[in-house]
């Protein structure tokens, strides 16, 4: 029998942070690593989650501040994290040692009054408008985010993603996962020929925007990556 779980910033379901703190470490940082080690500065990560990209990523050096909604997945990623030195902070064997800022706040509300040279939001967290906007005034430099793909979503079949039901702005859909489990969601489409008009209304301009395999056309791509810049 599946396990459903359902993402909801204003009644965090547990289980939701045991789906994702079951997922493997990413093995495959690109191009966020590329893009954190860009920035001349600590990196803001919004929708943090479980840990699967950020602890490799502090674990290549990247400074991290990460944000998410859900108490349940900050408790899973501090369990992730490896022990600090003795001594605390420093280097072990030497490499950095893995240390993230962890911030429980929505992604809407967040002022954290200090702005970043990148924020990230992996995994379609900045779909909407209010986060794009939270993201935007908390850099001075760049927005990098990873949106779904409403063409790849809408236009064909998929085996472990069902789609209940959709409109040209949103969709409720349903992902199976290994382990029998089912998370069921409300997402936004941000279909690739609106990003502009969109990234404008915060104050970005496009600086890049290709599917997730670069060598793939853009359409038939599950998700597509989005790198802006500040006016």
């Amino acid at each position: 029998m599946q396990r459903m779980v359902r993402d909801d910033p204003l009644d965090p379901d547990p289980g939701f942070a045991e789906l994702y703190a079951s997922f493997p470490d990413a093995t495959d940082l690109e191009p966020w690593l590329g893009w954190c080690r860009e920035a001349d500065g600590p990196v803001l990560y919004l929708g943090i989650g479980a840990g699967r990209l950020a602890v490799p990523l502090a674990a290549s050096g990247v400074e991290l501040v990460g944000v998410d909604a859900h108490p349940g997945m900050l408790d899973r990623l501090r369990a992730r994290l490896p022990a600090p030195p003795l001594g605390g902070r420093g280097v072990r064997g030497g490499r950095p040692s893995t240390s993230i800022e962890l911030v429980l706040a929505r992604i809407e509300e967040l002022d954290l009054g200090r702005r970043f040279p990148l924020v990230i939001g992996p995994s379609s967290v900045l779909e909407s408008r209010d986060r794009l906007a939270a993201a935007a005034r908390h850099t001075t430099g760049r927005v990098a985010m990873e949106l779904m793909n409403p063409h790849w979503l809408l236009e064909v079949q998929h085996p472990r993603v069902r789609v209940l039901e959709a409109t040209g702005d949103r969709a409720e859909i349903e992902v199976d996962y290994p382990g029998r489990w089912t998370h069921r969601a409300n997402v936004a489409l941000c279909w690739p020929e609106r990003i502009e008009p969109l990234l404008g209304r915060a104050g970005l301009t496009l600086e890049l925007m290709r599917g997730r395999d670069p060598d793939a056309d853009l359409d038939e791509s599950p998700t597509y990556l989005v790198l802006a810049r500040v006016f």
